[in-house]
């Protein structure tokens, strides 16, 4: 007789079964629907239709991402997730088998019965990885609510019921042939049962297991579950070119609180609390978790919505954006993005915690103060600092500048941002491009006085209405004086023109956009310069969150770095993706957390621990905020902060050094 194994044996009630498995079937598609009418209630965001499966596949199949930074967590989800998938797919085959066309017998039955073996091993050792991880390996770096001790333990009981029924069905009818099923084998050995004991023991076994089974199907779509579905469709999203953002007057005409993929990055969140590890304010002993911040968002939106196994009604009264996440954790991200590249299923907190933001901005409920003098500040002056528009080129004094509106005629725009043009300390930047650029025959214009702020912390900060007005001045000085490059030293101009502006206007898509640090770098491969001597100096860098995460720009500094004579660089441990921020991006620079310290001090403990001399950075808050961090962390006359564009410039023929 060749092997198989009969459905159904030993169990006589067939049409119960099928009945609640259509039961559960039924809920189980219902659950899909709802959560499917959950995301398609938020507002599409325009993409492209055209998606990268290379980083889906990678991502979802190989669990790549969870593999980065955490091989005990990627080992665990690879147990958990494969072992699942191959008994479900078990599952199906054996249906088929049932119903259509017998075909599991002989050397194939063998096989599918040792898999599905090693597949239930494989998801109990990963539930009680989960939780040596969890408890042991992670202790303290991980939060754990109830649902999380549901969701492990009701897959490991659906696994162990059915190793039971299986070793139960071996003590009662041994097979003739040998059985590739060591477990089953080995609780069959084990029993002391008799064989009508374990007949009887094994039919009630069998409905334990097909009850707990269903019921997990049943489940599935209104718990943890849920992100089997949601992170791969993010994934997806993640990978599409994005082609525009809707304005705040098409945003308010459909009249949802969030996008249609915010809520599913909401429920693609498995509250791992790897984004809590590495968010900056967190480590500075600030209220946020960027963890939480997605999981209150999910809570307002499923709430909003009468989400729920059981039909909810809406509340009569939709609760306030605003709300969605705590009044003061909303005002504490910086946007920094570390978060997003350090989440397996691409979640970005910081776009969640914005929409909440522009919510509070349009209403003017629970803004700070600091935040709001700087929101009328770039409205009256066009620039943060209250600074006069005709003291935008005071940085130029002494200079021989050329700007486009008193006739310069070039392609390349030199934009200097308005922390640069206002800050006494850091026009020096400025200053020193213009030097190298003067000793290298790089031609460019500036707008002058017609440059204003790019407004990059006021998109962060949530008020969409003024950067839509600021950006659209920008776009038409640039279109106007025909500029099809530009460069600038601030990393947040370069982030919004390059990735912001792009997508309001379609003739910003062709324009380049380089941060300084890129045209160093081209200006030193050229030869154009022969930078002198001034002295061994070790440097350590700090990579600038909207130069590094926002804009990829990791190796053009560093190569500007190497090309200076004397100088000799040190890494910090957290450096280039997992570079700790200083906490100057998404409006912080106008935000006082009422807790912790302040992140530039952090990050300056951490760069004078490498012994260096000089902290270089790329960025005019990076460069205030740790400077400030030097100075209180007891650092101020061991270790100095100064830009890249500074090093350059003090190293050219015939200037001195400082």
């Amino acid at each position: 007789m060749e092997p198989f194994r009969e459905v159904f044996w030993n169990i006589p009630d067939h049409a119960i079964f099928y009945s609640l498995a259509a039961v559960a079937t039924g809920v189980f598609l219902y659950g899909l629907y709802r959560r499917y009418r959950l995301w398609t209630a938020g507002w599409p965001e325009k993409r492209g239709r055209s998606f990268d499966w290379k980083l889906v596949a990678g991502r979802v199949f190989a669990n790549a991402s969870i593999f980065r930074g955490d091989p005990v967590g990627g080992v665990t989800h690879i147990l958990i997730m494969w072992g699942f998938i191959v008994l479900f797919l078990g599952t199906v085959m054996s249906t088929i088998d049932h119903w259509l066309v017998s075909y599991l017998t002989g050397d194939l039955y063998l096989a599918y019965a040792f898999v599905l073996d090693i597949a239930g091993v494989a998801l109990m050792a990963g539930v009680a990885l989960a939780y040596l991880r969890r408890y042991v390996l992670k202790s303290g770096k991980m939060v754990t609510v109830i649902r999380d001790h549901v969701v492990l333990i009701l897959i490991f009981f659906v696994s162990l019921t059915g190793f039971m029924v299986e070793g139960l069905r071996l003590r009662a009818a041994p097979p003739l042939w040998s059985e590739p099923s060591p477990v089953g084998q080995w609780i069959a050995s084990v029993s002391a049962l008799d064989v009508p004991g374990a007949l009887l023991a094994h039919r009630i076994w069998w409905w334990i297991h097909s009850i707990a089974s269903l019921s997990l199907i049943a489940w599935f779509p209104f718990s943890k579950f849920i992100h089997v579905f949601a992170a791969p469709v993010n994934l997806v999203y993640e990978g599409m070119e994005s082609s525009a953002f809707l304005t705040l007057e098409e945003r308010e005409a459909l009249g949802s609180d969030f996008s249609a993929r915010q809520r599913i990055m909401m429920d693609a969140c498995t509250q791992c609390n790897r984004c809590t590890v590495v968010c900056p304010s967190a480590a500075a002993g600030e209220p946020l978790s960027p963890r939480a911040a997605v999981d209150e968002a999910g809570s307002f939106v499923r709430r909003a919505g009468g989400f729920g196994l059981f039909p909810k009604r809406p509340p009569a009264e939709p609760p306030k954006r605003g709300t969605a996440v705590g009044p003061e954790a909303a005002w504490l991200c910086t946007t920094c993005g570390h978060c997003r590249i350090e989440c397996p299923s691409a979640i970005s907190p910081m776009d969640i915690i914005r929409e909440v933001r522009t919510a509070r901005v349009e209403s003017g409920e629970n803004v700070p103060d600091n935040l709001q003098e700087m929101l009328e500040s770039v409205y009256k002056f066009k620039n943060p600092w209250q600074g006069a528009k005709g003291k935008r080129m005071d940085w130029a004094a002494g200079l021989d500048i050329p700007v486009f509106a008193d006739g310069a005629k070039e392609t390349r725009c030199f934009y200097v941002g308005c922390t640069f043009a206002y800050d006494e300390r850091l026009q020096e930047v400025p200053r020193s491009a213009a030097a190298i650029f003067a000793a290298a025959g790089y031609r460019y214009g500036v707008l002058g006085k017609e440059e204003v702020c790019c407004s990059e912390f006021v998109r962060g900060a949530g008020e969409d209405g003024l950067f839509f007005e600021l950006a659209g001045q920008n776009i038409d000085a640039f279109e106007r004086h025909g500029v099809e490059e530009i460069v600038t030293p601030c990393p947040h101009g370069m982030h919004t023109f390059a990735n912001e502006y792009r997508r309001m206007a379609p003739g910003a898509a062709a324009r380049r956009v380089l941060h300084v640090s890129q045209a160093l770098e081209e200006i030193l491969r050229g030869g154009a310069l022969g930078l002198e001597d001034r002295g061994e100096r070790a440097v350590t860098y700090h990579d600038p969150c909207f130069l590094g995460r926002r804009s990829g720009v990791y190796d053009a500094p560093r190569n500007v770095l190497r090309s200076i004579p004397g100088v000799r660089l040190i890494e910090m441990k957290r450096s280039r993706e997992r570079s700790l921020c200083c906490g100057g991006g998404g409006g912080r620079m106008w935000v006082e957390a009422s807790a912790g310290e302040k992140m530039g001090e952090v990050r300056a403990r951490e760069a004078a621990e490498t012994g260096a001399d000089i902290i270089v950075t790329a960025c005019p808050f990076c460069f205030t905020n740790i400077d400030d961090g030097v100075k209180t962390a007891g650092h101020e006359g061991r270790v100095i902060v100064k830009d890249l564009v500074e090093l350059v410039a003090e190293c050219l023929p015939g200037r001195d050094g400082a």
